[in-house]
């Protein structure tokens, strides 16, 4: 089967703004165009290239495919006024190669120049469908809950359900005949509109299966100005100071390799039983963003509390050689399991103590919580937690730490006495929370909006999440789904090395 990626680069620009189109805008240092084409070069299942440019800028394009080298461009030709004109200038292309060249079997990817991050597992996945598909669309699940409207815009007329939902991508891969007959159709109807090739199939030949395959939230589309700097993090470094522009620039490296931990430690906790689920801002990351929050540099997962020696034996049994799980700390009995190969610290890291300095994930134990109200949970986990960290930091002998050594000693030991009393008095399994030493928000939430677990994707795979994740949510945040301030948006870390090795 012969596998061709069709790039189409010919917009216009409207929506952008610019003078120049976007496909031919400077994105880390070059076009967008010559990011898509190094996806599809690069890739072993495709064999040949064409783009598809504006009649404008037939010349512009020729000149980058040129100075670029790639060897899988075989034409470049005139696109039309819209996107369907375009993919139809390119079915024509490769059916009059078709016709050419005999029997072959031959299979189009449609690709959007203005996606310049496409991954190598995305194309992969299109064209090893391919080899059993006829029709073939890349999609992810909506994390934003979408509404259908009257014909004026003005009224909400219904809700779909949101696991039914899901947010199309490119490539869209079919094989040629296919998608040829599908146009063949379209053309003859005078009412004919679509907005990408996988509806005109489905429109024009019901009779064909379009079968889905897995896409990601990296493979982003640039449509507006703003997309700039979320696709490429050199835009926003301008003002940075170098710690801070390289911090910018290694943060989705370390998402990353922290992805990749929680897969490995996920696996281990499923297959001996233990549950768990994820929690705080990694929840809200995927429900809000669908994986991680764009500043965020920690992962944050809860466990219950009756499953801890469990889940320590289990983990420092089968974690690999690099991974490690460390006893935690009286203070703050959060697990932390690190990675030995990486470098991560954090404002509050004391380098007097000898514990790992690996990028790691927190592990929160969940217990009993006593039947108590959220406000009297939050003034008595605030106060504990309060002073407990003052009484942590590192003192030099003085009149003022003497006196800070007795206030906040009385309080720990008041506000600790009454959570022991209300655990005493008002004992119930009706809610859980974390240890009061790691509570500092004095967050409790009724078991029965947590269990049963449900599943909540996070970038590219499902994890456990609450049974309820929008109430568990909004009792953690509030209003979760509204930004913070711009000023607001910043992770823990002061610096951090994602791998060591890639240092060699």
């Amino acid at each position: 089967m012969k596998h061709i990626a069709v790039i189409l680069a010919a917009g216009s620009g409207r929506r952008m703004g610019t003078e120049t189109p976007k496909q031919f805008l400077m994105l880390s240092g070059k076009p967008v165009l010559a990011h898509s084409l190094d996806a599809f070069e690069q890739n072993a299942h495709i064999c040949q290239i064409l783009v598809v440019t504006h009649p404008d800028y037939m010349e512009h394009t020729k000149c980058i495919v040129r100075d670029g080298g790639w060897q899988k461009v075989c034409h470049v030709i005139a696109g039309g006024a819209e996107r369907t004109d375009s993919s139809l200038a390119a079915i024509r292309a490769v059916s009059e190669q078709a016709s050419a060249e005999g029997d072959e079997a031959y299979t189009l990817l449609l690709h959007d120049a203005a996606r310049p991050f496409v991954s190598q597992d995305i194309i992969s996945r299109v064209c090893t469908a391919l080899e059993t598909a006829s029709a073939v669309n890349v999609c992810i699940p909506s994390s934003d809950t979408i509404l259908q409207t009257d014909a004026e815009g003005l009224r909400m007329t219904s809700v779909p359900p949101r696991n039914m939902l899901r947010r199309v991508q490119t490539p869209q891969g079919f094989r040629l005949e296919v998608i040829a007959e599908a146009y063949r159709r379209a053309m003859a109807d005078t009412d004919f509109q679509a907005t990408d090739d996988c509806s005109i199939v489905l429109r024009y030949m019901p009779e064909v299966d379009i079968c889905l395959v897995e896409g990601e939230e990296a493979n982003l589309k640039l449509t507006n100005r703003d997309d700039l700097s979320l696709l490429d993090p050199n835009t926003s470094l301008k003002g940075m100071t170098p710690l801070e522009a390289y911090r910018a620039r290694m943060l989705r490296p370390l998402q990353l390799k922290m992805l990749e931990m929680l897969k490995v430690i996920a696996d281990i906790l499923d297959r001996n039983g233990v549950r768990w689920w994820l929690q705080g801002g990694t929840l809200l990351g995927a429900v809000r963003h669908g994986g991680f929050i764009p500043w965020d540099d920690d992962m944050d997962i809860d466990v219950l509390k009756e499953d801890v020696p469990r889940m320590v034996e289990a983990l420092r049994r089968e974690l690999p050689p690099q991974y490690e799980l460390p006893d935690p700390p009286r203070r703050t009995p959060i697990y932390k399991v690190r990675l030995s190969d990486s470098f991560f610290v954090e404002y509050a890291d004391d380098f007097s103590l000898p514990y790992s300095k690996g990028v790691y994930i927190d592990i929160f134990p969940q217990g009993p919580a006593p039947t108590v109200s959220r406000g009297f949970a939050r003034i008595v986990a605030r106060g504990y937690c309060k002073a407990n960290s003052i009484l942590g930091r590192q003192h030099y002998y003085s009149l003022r730490s003497f006196a800070e050594f007795f206030w906040f000693g009385a309080r720990r030991a008041i506000f600790g006495c009454l959570w022991k009393l209300a655990c005493l008095l008002r004992p119930s399994d009706r809610y859980l929370a974390q240890d009061l030493q790691n509570n500092g928000l004095g967050l409790i939430h009724e078991r029965n909006r947590i269990f049963p677990l449900s599943k909540v994707r996070f970038e590219d795979t499902e994890f456990p999440a609450p049974a309820d994740p929008d109430f568990y949510l909004r009792e953690d945040f509030g209003d979760y789904m509204q930004l913070p301030p711009e000023a607001q948006r910043h992770g823990h870390a002061v610096f951090y090395v994602p791998s060591l090795n890639a240092l060699h």
